[in-house]
């Protein structure tokens, strides 16, 4: 155990430096946190009813406004996404998809089609779990640049059916994955089916990362070579590599946090086959074979811990219990990192594979 002890606490700067890779610059959309207005006219009745069995698209407009500019008003295409959130009588707001066109020389030059994560159903408890979900983003932002940015927005939805009643929620936008690649020394998203791509052949030190976070936010609804048969890989995670034909180094980048402890959203339930009572129970599921880069990933999870715990401080749209359950969460998490006995215990020996 001595052993352990002395690797898991070795030299936080070499170890965090380690695990910072050059990033290029990113789109404006995702440049900065501040929110945004964002006004959207769209048959909104006709889409949330026809939600459960179609994601097909309809015309709609949305008037985008940055901090401190001028509106600019876009026509799009308006499709409802997302499985779980969508099918699974989960929602009466569905998830959605915005598909641009025509943007150069806008604020939203460089994006084409954006997922846009909405309040699940009215109220101010769901609006705390976007808060939460835009959060985990977030932390995972201060852990590495291999993740998605989200960008906050008050987004005000007006039903041209004349059906629904007009209502402003808290969403956030999530960056795409091809703009996630690029800015990460010129990365290529890869198009994949669920297994094509081995545990063996992921970055062993990003795959230790991307384990240590999803158990840093109790999260086991995922997977980072596998996803549900004859769909893409992979579930709620997507991988990205030097070229769309390179099968070595390949990097996993997760999405996708509100069935996670942190988030704690009264629908969230542990997937099958894991044996735990509620997703505030955290369960290591990491594999096997990276265990040999989880002393320096725990390194940099320390050296981040400050960092994370003031994004936590920081969100003015989590109410003071939201912010102090989230907090006293991580602090759990920390206490775990901080114990060689409790890494070995409850992270080494829980590895998959």
């Amino acid at each position: 155990m001595a052993g352990l002890s002395k690797a898991l606490f070795a030299s936080v700067a070499i170890a965090a430096a380690s695990w910072i890779l050059p990033a290029a610059a990113q789109t404006r959309l995702f440049s900065e946190n501040s929110e945004v207005q964002i006004v959207i006219e769209a048959p909104l009745n006709t889409l949330v009813r026809a939600s459960q069995r179609s994601t097909d698209p309809y015309p709609a407009v949305a008037t985008v406004t940055p901090p401190g500019a001028t509106a600019e008003r876009f026509d799009i295409e308006l499709s409802a996404r997302g499985f779980s959130r969508r099918t699974g009588g989960i929602c009466n707001f569905p998830p959605l998809r915005l598909q641009f066109d025509g943007t150069r020389g806008t604020f939203m030059q460089g994006q084409n089609r954006l997922k846009l994560v909405t309040r699940c159903r009215s109220g101010g408890n769901y609006e705390q779990l976007t808060a939460l979900e835009y959060t985990a983003y977030r932390l995972y932002n201060e852990i590495t640049p291999l993740s998605y940015r989200v960008r906050p927005a008050q987004v005000t939805y007006r039903d041209t059916d004349g059906r629904r009643r007009e209502e402003t929620q808290f969403n956030f936008l999530i960056e795409d994955l091809d703009d996630v690649a690029r800015r990460n020394d010129s990365l290529t998203a890869l198009d994949v089916q669920s297994n094509e791509v081995r545990t063996s052949q992921l970055n062993a030190r990003q795959a230790a990362i991307y384990s240590l976070f999803q158990f840093m936010i109790g999260n086991l609804d995922f997977d980072m070579v596998s996803g549900h048969a004859g769909e893409e890989c992979c579930h709620n995670s997507k991988l990205i590599a030097a070229t769309a034909e390179t099968r070595e180094n390949v990097l996993p980048v997760p999405y996708d946090f509100d069935y996670s402890g942190f988030v704690n959203a009264p629908y969230a339930i542990p997937p099958e086959g894991v044996n735990v009572t509620s997703v505030r129970n955290r369960r290591y599921r990491g594999m096997c074979r990276h265990n040999d880069q989880l002393p320096d990933a725990i390194a940099h999870f320390q050296s981040r811990r400050a960092a994370i715990m003031q994004v936590i401080a920081g969100e003015t749209r989590l109410n003071e219990s939201s912010r102090r359950s989230a907090s006293s969460y991580i602090d759990e998490f920390y206490e775990v990192i901080g114990d060689p006995q409790r890494v070995e215990r409850q992270i080494m020996e829980r590895c998959r594979g």
